[in-house]
């Protein structure tokens, strides 16, 4: 096949298959509405021998519709016995050369739209069910099928936003909005979609591993400001026993440290494969320590026994309080909020 661009001088857009070719790249076939509740090529029942389509526009198959008056579109009569469930469509036809609405007749399930690009292509409106031996539809037998199309998202600057559409996109500064007629509503901002990294565990100022066969892995998301992290840790080995007289710590991920602003809180749960059974405690962030670790992983004690005694949380070390080793397990699982 030929190489074939256009449009230049001496290369124009000459035949409407080329048209078709290049507008539908332009934007998805639908009617132009700017929300689902918009009656723009809305088809209606009224218990006669016709439906009728309300005004709007459209794009199919690369070809602009426009109905500019409610229009009557009559109903097939069903000589069945059972009942039959139709389609009302917006019709490109390359032979026919126009774009119309149409009454399809289908079975007992609705009929197939036509795909031919190069021949007749069907967007669908509205499905109706006509009962047997029927020529009428009711508005309980029409149901809406429209397919929608718009401009997609629309840039914007802060402090200079256009009016609010209804489900309409906005984007600025790369921050992701969705109008709901009244103001837009942020639903997204830049963000890593998932990565993963080594986690560095520490003593205090000393890094250490967990043997040179532990599983040592960190997962986190990234959505605005906001990090996802999860960390797990499948210990091979004690690292120093007695050696280590400092808190555990764990890096966060690379590139994306806490706000110095507050404490960000995890959850952790370790588990024993040595018969010295399990704990859950929280994590927290200590910027005034560090704002690239989780400083510590902290769970609640008491200085007794009884109701009136006193809690107190206090830090896992590498030996305390338990003797951290081969086959046992530490999970750490949070949010934070970068600077």
């Amino acid at each position: 096949m030929a190489e074939f661009s256009a449009p230049f001088d001496g290369s124009p857009i000459a035949t409407q298959s080329q048209w078709s070719r290049m507008a539908r790249r332009w934007g998805q076939d639908g009617v132009h509405a700017a929300d689902p509740d918009s009656t723009m090529l809305k088809v209606a029942g009224n218990g006669t021998g016709n439906v009728t389509l309300q005004t709007g526009e459209a794009f199919v198959n690369g070809f602009y519709y426009l109905n500019d008056a409610v229009k009557n579109i009559a109903v097939t009569p069903n000589a069945g016995t059972v009942a039959r469930v139709d389609l009302v469509v917006l019709r490109a036809s390359m032979s026919a050369k126009s774009v119309v609405a149409a009454y399809k007749t289908g079975g007992s399930s609705a009929p197939t739209l036509a795909a031919d690009e190069d021949g007749v292509y069907e967007i669908p409106l509205a499905q109706c069910t006509v009962a047997a031996g029927s020529s009428v539809v009711t508005a309980v037998n029409v149901l809406d099928r429209r397919w929608f199309t718009d401009s997609g998202a629309t840039p914007s600057l802060p402090g200079a936003r256009r009016p609010s559409v209804r489900g309409r996109l906005l984007t600025e500064g790369g921050r992701l909005y969705i109008g709901d007629g009244a103001g837009w509503q942020w639903i997204g901002s830049p963000g890593v979609e998932e990565g993963t990294y080594t986690p560095q565990w520490s003593a205090g100022t000393r890094n250490f591993h967990w043997g040179t066969d532990a599983v040592n892995r960190g997962i986190y998301q990234v959505r605005g400001r906001r990090v996802d992290v999860s960390i797990r840790v499948l210990v091979a080995s004690n690292p120093g026993g007695s050696g280590y007289p400092d808190p555990l710590g764990v890096s966060l991920p690379p590139g994306y440290p806490c706000t110095t602003t507050e404490r960000s809180l995890f959850v952790w749960n370790y588990t024993s494969e040595n018969g010295e059974g399990s704990a859950i405690g929280v994590a927290t962030t200590l910027p005034t320590t560090s704002t690239t670790k989780i400083a510590r992983l902290r769970y609640s004690m008491t200085n007794g026994a009884s109701q009136s005694a006193v809690p107190n949380a206090y830090s896992m070390f590498v030996n305390t309080p338990f003797n951290i080793r081969n086959g046992d397990v530490i999970d750490i699982t949070g949010s934070y909020w970068t600077t």
